[in-house]
């Protein structure tokens, strides 16, 4: 009767000991909250990229080939709204286009000019480009962190 006991608490100790990194991953991931407004229409998707390398970001042409996650969004009253779930802690940065066509393309016009609605993460704004990722990062740190993103630009409305 003692070796049953002493091993229905060994399979329990050893349980809850299993459990015990899965507590820690859990603790250091939170959600990315998206809210995008300033959109000139309902037409197409919003097109996200969640990027966490510098350099990716900085390479990206608005394919989001080298995004940390990627997602679309629907468009309701020119505004979206998504969230990335179970994203570990650390710094990110976010670029968005509106997808008028739902082509996945993003379009731009002499000089590189984007002919869509753009933006970044902190409503960030670049000099002849994009935002840098330095403008753009923030930080994932608790539960849950919000970006109310502006878009930028005329699209092609």
């Amino acid at each position: 009767m003692q070796l049953k006991r002493k091993i229905k608490l060994t399979t329990l100790s050893a349980f809850l000991i299993g459990l015990m990194p899965l507590a820690a991953v859990a603790a250091d991931s939170g959600s990315i909250v998206i809210k995008v407004s300033g959109l000139n229409n309902d037409k197409g998707v919003v097109r996200i990229a969640l990027f966490n390398d510098k350099e990716k970001y900085a390479k990206d042409k608005g394919t989001a080939a080298g995004a940390f996650k990627k997602d679309i969004a629907s468009i309701k009253d020119k505004g979206a709204s998504y969230t990335f779930s179970d994203v570990p802690f650390g710094e990110y940065a976010i670029k968005i286009y509106h997808d008028e066509d739902n082509s996945g393309t993003f379009y731009t016009g002499m000089m590189g000019i984007p002919k869509v609605q753009y933006a970044f993460s902190n409503n960030a704004k670049g000099m002849m480009g994009p935002a840098t990722f330095d403008k753009a990062k923030f930080k994932l740190d608790k539960d849950q962190v919000e970006q109310d993103i502006k878009m930028l630009g005329k699209g092609q409305s």
